[in-house]
């Protein structure tokens, strides 16, 4: 069964807007928001260790902290994030919008953590290898891994098997994938264009940051969303497949000798 990228989109906005998807969202928002001081921070303590102080007095948000407590607490607040992605994909997959279903928060969560970074790390060198080799590879990367995460996170996975199992269930619809995904992102970079614009145009360079964080991060959620339910609608089709195969099998008389 091809993947059917309408009911995807539709089925994805659906879990966003839903209660567990508010929830998470606010909690999407203020994990980005707690990094942009961080992340600023950083980039201003490197500006000034290379002597680049006009450069940093034009960075907002700017803690009055060391380099190594900001990436100290950067990386507190990336792992929080790596959590938060973790639960929205269980939630999204199991498409429970009124609670969130059990285990969601706290199963094999570090395990599923570690893997889901060791995984990420090996997904993103795959992508830029492919892209380094002819820009093609790197696409089909990028689609044929794109359901690490999923079995990562529902089906506690170790991220080898995932990538694996990855590329054999997005095996034959790595088209629709693409598309799929081009349909996310244009509407992400489109939004997020317009929200810095305005941003950038009538707001103070420390509330334009803010605000376009309240932008995008909706837009970051409907992607995990979106992702969660191709995974949902693919898996779910091999299992009926493998059902079927298994049924025509057993009904198949055997052949008298």
């Amino acid at each position: 069964m091809s993947l059917q990228i309408g009911p995807a989109l539709r089925s994805g906005a659906d879990n966003l807007f839903s209660r567990t998807g508010a929830i998470l969202l606010a909690a999407y928002i203020a994990v980005t928001a707690a990094l942009l001081p961080l992340s600023n921070t950083m980039l201003a303590r490197l500006y000034e260790d290379a002597g680049l102080t006009a450069a940093t007095d034009a960075i907002p948000l700017v803690l009055d902290v060391p380099l190594a407590v900001a990436a100290g607490g950067y990386l507190v607040g990336a792992l929080a994030g790596a959590y938060l992605s973790i639960v929205a994909m269980r939630t999204f997959v199991a498409g429970t919008g009124a609670a969130f279903p059990d285990g969601a928060l706290s199963r094999n969560v570090p395990l599923a953590m570690a893997n889901a970074v060791a995984g990420g790390i090996v997904y993103s060198l795959l992508i830029f290898l492919g892209s380094v080799a002819l820009v093609v590879p790197g696409i089909i990367a990028y689609v044929a891994f794109l359901f690490m995460l999923p079995y990562v996170a529902v089906e506690d996975r170790n991220f080898v098997d995932a990538l694996r199992s990855s590329y054999r269930l997005s095996k034959g619809n790595w088209l629709s994938l693409f598309v799929l995904v081009l349909i996310v992102v244009s509407v992400a970079g489109f939004l997020g264009g317009v929200g810095g614009l305005f941003s950038a145009l009538l707001l103070p360079p420390a509330a334009g940051q803010l605000a376009l964080v309240v932008v995008t991060s909706p837009l970051s959620l409907l992607s995990l969303a979106v992702v969660a339910a191709a995974f949902d609608q693919l898996r779910e089709a091999a299992d009926s497949d493998d059902r079927s195969g298994s049924t025509s099998a057993a009904e198949t008389p055997s052949t008298p000798v």
